[in-house]
């Protein structure tokens, strides 16, 4: 074996494990969730017969409109929570990498705190906060705002704040190291040659910054699309997701191939948005590499 041969197979060597352990836990079960999908339900009696093969799965639910309905939402409710996501975790982010070494190490762990607690805790604290006796309803009332608690949970902006608490943190993740990256001597330059602190923002960081963006958005958006205890917990009927009729369909109404057919979708519906967003996504990098 050539030097050259060797080379190229080591790395291949290296991956494998990896590459194993991706095959048996993620193609091997998407395999399983597709060959359940085919199967025909016994109405929703927990079993089904695996001896025929049907797409009714698949029909029922982009047949009726309730079920296109929810492929909709999850799709709007994913890129409303990674845009969401994305714009408020970039001011956080630019107050973070302006931030010395030790605060910045101290900021980012409390934005990372919230991952480490159990999130169902989580959104039961979210819930509390926009609850009609809650600090939010209490200060609107204190203002003069409102004459009475404003409905914030069990509808879509309980969903959209839950959402976007919880995957908001894998952004600023993001765009802070990206952020690090560009050579502070470039804004410096830029101040110096006279411009001010929003025009070389405009002119330098945020051009500079886009690359990060487009891989915090699309992170996010790969998050969002995947939405189940927000919509579960802080939604209401006409804010389930794909996630959540997963849920339902199996272990609700024991209706497995619906469910497994809800599944495959999603992942379809993932793969789509992932390849729709990746254009704009290269446009982003292409316009932060010119600047560079």
């Amino acid at each position: 074996m050539t030097p050259h041969s060797t080379r190229s197979v080591v790395p291949w060597l290296l991956a494998a494990p990896a590459i194993i352990l991706l095959l048996a836990l993620f193609a091997g079960p998407v395999l399983i969730l597709l060959r359940t999908s085919l199967y025909e339900s016994t109405g929703g009696t927990g079993f089904y017969r695996p001896s025929s093969w049907t797409f009714s799965a698949y029909s029922e639910r982009l047949g009726e409109r309730y079920g296109r309905g929810i492929v909709v939402f999850t799709v709007a409710l994913g890129v409303a929570v990674a845009a969401l996501s994305v714009a408020i975790g970039y001011p956080l982010a630019l107050f973070i990498h302006s931030l010395p070494k030790r605060a910045k190490a101290l900021a980012l762990g409390a934005v990372i705190l919230p991952k480490l607690t159990n999130v169902f805790v989580v959104l039961y604290g979210v819930n509390l906060l926009l609850g009609n006796t809650g600090p939010v309803n209490r200060v609107l009332l204190a203002l003069g705002l409102t004459s009475e608690p404003i409905l914030l949970t069990h509808n879509l902006f309980g969903v959209l704040v839950a959402e976007t608490y919880l995957i908001m943190p894998y952004a600023v993740l993001v765009l802070v190291p990206a952020l690090d990256r560009i050579d502070p001597t470039l804004t410096a330059a830029a101040r110096g040659l006279g411009a001010g602190p929003w025009a070389a923002f405009r002119r330098v960081t945020l051009p500079l910054s886009l690359p990060g963006v487009a891989i915090a958005g699309q992170l996010c958006l790969i998050w969002a699309l995947g939405a189940f205890v927000g919509p579960l917990l802080l939604g209401g009927p006409e804010q389930a997701t794909l996630a959540v009729k997963v849920q339902k369909d199996s272990l609700g109404y024991g209706d497995w191939p619906r469910a497994a057919a809800t599944a495959v979708l999603s992942l379809v519906t993932v793969a789509v948005c992932v390849a729709l967003y990746s254009r704009p996504a290269r446009a982003l990098r292409r316009i932060g590499e010119a600047r560079a």
